[in-house]
């Protein structure tokens, strides 16, 4: 039978949510709201207890999940959450179908995640459509720069400036002190981020401040060990001269630092 006669028949048909969470392309997560587990496109979506909010016209560019407090998905949200959303596909079928015909009906991002009670957490998602309707940023004029650090616009190499396989001696749970090069100055750091692998995936934490081998870390020092191998990347406060002499990159400044300080609409009484 094919989807849409399975889907309008009052008794044949038997219809299967399947959720399909991807954490930077790597690693999967799978849950089906079935009585049993589900083995589709040759991978196993395990039986538990997660449901949605429902999908109908009218209801926009956001989906509410709900799933068990216990799933490995949920624990990822636990403290600090992934330094990369999380993207969530969703599937619906019908489970005696035997040609498999299948819909995909939603695909976006997970936004936030609530500790609704103890034995379940809330998804709060937005569909890759909601993108499109974002309104654009303009670019304003300033001393300093506006782009992101190490992006298209910005263009500085972050892999000619990282310093890689430094180890964490101590931490505090909001700092860690590191073994830094000699030549190293204070602050050389602040702004910038450092970056470690779990499990394959990358993870990433901004530096609020670095005093010689101690790291201010946003958001603490979370899944980090002592012992653990990090890479750390320089930070910019946005000037014309850190952009020069720290990296070398003032012909892709985006600011504009030469703005005379008196404004041509102010009015200036001369006598």
């Amino acid at each position: 039978m094919s989807w849409n006669q399975f889907e309008y028949s009052t008794n044949d048909g038997r219809p299967v949510t399947l959720y399909e969470f991807i954490h930077s392309g790597q690693k999967f997560y799978r849950y089906t709201n079935a009585d049993r587990n589900i083995e589709f496109n040759h991978n196993s979506f395990m039986t538990t207890a997660i449901s949605n909010n429902g999908l109908s016209m009218g209801t926009g560019n956001s989906l509410e999940i709900t799933l068990p407090a216990n799933t490995e998905v949920t624990k990822l949200y636990r403290g600090i959450p992934p330094s990369t959303a999380l993207l969530i596909r969703i599937y619906q079928l019908h489970a005696h179908d035997g040609e498999i015909d299948f819909r995909v009906v939603w695909i976006g991002k997970i936004q936030e995640v609530k500790r609704e009670a103890l034995d379940r957490a809330k998804f709060i998602t937005a569909s890759v459509a909601s993108s499109f309707e974002r309104n654009g940023l303009r670019l304003t004029y300033g001393r300093s720069c506006p782009h992101a650090l190490y992006d298209h616009n910005c263009q500085v190499q972050k892999e000619q400036f990282a310093l890689c396989d430094i180890e964490i001696i101590k931490l505090d749970g909001a700092n860690i002190i590191v073994s830094l090069p000699n030549h190293i100055k204070d602050g050389y750091f602040s702004g910038g981020y450092i970056a470690w692998f779990i499990d394959g995936i990358k993870e990433m934490r901004g530096l609020k401040t670095q005093l010689n081998g101690k790291m201010g870390l946003l958001g603490g020092t979370h899944d980090l060990k002592t012992g653990m191998k990090i890479t750390v990347y320089p930070g910019c406060d946005r000037t014309i001269k850190t952009c020069s002499e720290k990296f070398g990159n003032h012909l892709n400044y985006g600011g504009q630092p030469h703005i005379p300080g008196v404004s041509p609409f102010q009015i200036i009484k001369l006598f």
